[in-house]
């Protein structure tokens, strides 16, 4: 009986950490967008920056299944501005807040 007890906790262990890779500690996908083949991931850090209107865009689908697999696509709100800052670097307008969004995953 404890050996069982003992594997069951285990077992449900090891697939609480496999859960913690692949999402954020909410338990929802991070937000991401797809600007010119690369997907960006939020890092739900308000940045003060002056966004040039020349350089703003809007996302323009919904990516139904969570993650975004075309420009311009999100798994957020369709018509959400957003702007490529420098290369690994987008933002986009939550909230009436630039959120920066980095190319490299960092779960919170």
């Amino acid at each position: 009986m404890k050996k069982m007890t003992a594997l069951v906790l285990c077992l449900m262990l090891a697939l609480s950490l496999v859960g913690c890779v692949t999402q954020s500690s909410t338990g929802k996908k991070p937000m991401t967008i797809m600007v010119n083949d690369i997907k960006y991931y939020s890092t739900y850090k308000a940045v003060s920056v002056e966004v040039d209107d020349s350089v703003i865009e809007y996302t323009t689908s919904y990516a139904v299944e969570g993650v975004p697999r075309k420009n311009g696509e999100a798994n957020f709100n369709l018509g959400t501005p957003y702007a490529i800052l420098e290369d690994d670097l987008v933002v986009v307008l939550i909230d009436g807040e630039w959120i920066e969004f980095s190319s490299k995953l960092r779960l919170q």
